[in-house]
Parts: structure tokens; sequence; C-alpha cells
């Protein structure tokens, strides 16, 4: 964010810089998916196929499709996540910006590198959602996905090797702000797609997902104070 966004903001972006969605109508191109239930073999099976290690790394584009809008927004970054650190969120373009969530807190970076800190207990949506993403990160990128069925209520479609996961959260502070989530993939996650209340959706394809363990400059994010510049 070229400067640093309001509280309000961060609830939707925190989970792969989504933006909130509010009224209107569900969509319905994912009805066949939210009305198959996961059973435990399945996600036992997914479970399998999904395990990296605690850590991994990645690009991502993300494409958000606004109904007022005829063409998308479109944004490219890299993650990090290491879960005994958390979770960083790095846009590159179309301009320079970040989010990381360690330890309850929230510390975004703006395109100077200035930090900003908020404590994930002084807000009661931030707090949930905070509580919620270790148990979500490490579902998505360590294969962890039963435990999962503690905060949300879990559908599955596989063919062969596709499969499609959604997650509906049972918090109702998380709910309002991401009502409905679909991961999809292969032998790895490949996209993450959130749905909105009205028909916006935003949609994160993953590439070039490994486990290699995060180096000093990479680690340096999850610091609540930003690093010194190389003298």
């Amino acid at each position: 964010m070229a400067s640093l966004l309001p509280r309000a903001c961060l609830i939707g972006i925190l989970l792969c810089s989504l933006s909130l969605f509010s009224h209107a109508n569900q969509s319905s191109s994912y009805d066949a998916l939210f009305s198959q239930n996961a059973d435990n073999t399945q996600l036992q099976t997914l479970a399998k196929q999904l395990n990296r290690g605690e850590t991994a790394q990645g690009n991502f584009t993300q494409y958000r499709y606004l109904k007022v809008l005829k063409k998308p927004l479109v944004s490219h970054g890299q993650f990090l996540f290491q879960n005994q650190q958390g979770l960083a969120w790095l846009q590159t373009r179309p301009f320079a910006s970040g989010l990381v969530l360690t330890q309850g807190a929230l510390i975004q970076i703006d395109s100077d590198g200035n930090r900003q800190i908020s404590q994930a207990q002084n807000n009661q949506q931030a707090n949930a959602l905070a509580q919620m993403m270790p148990t979500l990160m490490n579902g998505l990128l360590q294969g962890e996905i039963a435990p999962l069925a503690s905060q949300f209520s879990l559908f599955l479609l596989q063919e062969g090797q596709q499969w499609q996961l959604g997650l509906v959260p049972l918090d109702p502070l998380i709910k309002q702000a991401m009502p409905k989530l679909v991961l999809q993939g292969e032998q790895q996650l490949q996209q993450l797609i959130l749905l909105g209340h009205n028909g916006d959706r935003s949609e994160i394809h993953f590439e070039q997902i490994t486990n290699q363990p995060l180096n000093e400059q990479q680690l340096n994010y999850f610091s609540s104070v930003a690093p010194k510049p190389a003298q």
C-alpha cells in the first residue's frame, strides 16, 4: 500500500491481500462445490498431497474482479511463510508494499519501507483472524487440513489429481470479511479465490512454490523493527 492502510482494510488484505466485500447475493459459480461436504478420508488424502514442510515461499499474481470495473485489478508479488514466524505478503507491482502477520501483530510496510504495527488484540475482527491464520496457512502449505474443521465448514470436489476445497468461516467476525474461500490445485496449491457477497471476487494464482528455508533478508520482514541499511 503506497500509504498505510486503515485497520478496516487489514482484515481482507491479511489473507492474500484480499479486500472486503459486502451486501447482495452470493456468487453461484461454485454451487456444486459448496454442496459437497468433505469427509475425513478425502481430507487425509488431500493433506498428504499438499504437505510441503514447515516453510514455504513463492510468487503470486492477484486478479480482483469488481462489478464496477470492466477489467480486473492486477498485482504481483511474493509470499513468505514460516510456521514459527508467520506470513509475509509482499507486493512488488504495481507498487511495493507489504503486510506481515506474526505472533498476533499486524505489520504494514509502505512503499518507502516504513512500518506500522497493530496489535491484533486491540481489534476483535483482527484478533479473530490472527487466531485463525496459523491454522489456515498450515492447511494450505503444510497439509494440515483436518484442523481446519474447527474454524471452517469444509467442502471438497475431486477429479483425478485436480481438487477444489471450499471453506466457509464459522466465526461470524471472520465471515464478514471472507464469506467463502475456494482453494484449488493438483499436486500443490495453485489458486485461492475469495467470493464476495455481491458477485465480486479475487483470484490469486500461485507459482514456483517451494519449501526452501527463508534467508536472513526474508526473515527480517517478521521483525517489528525495520532492518538497517547495509553499511
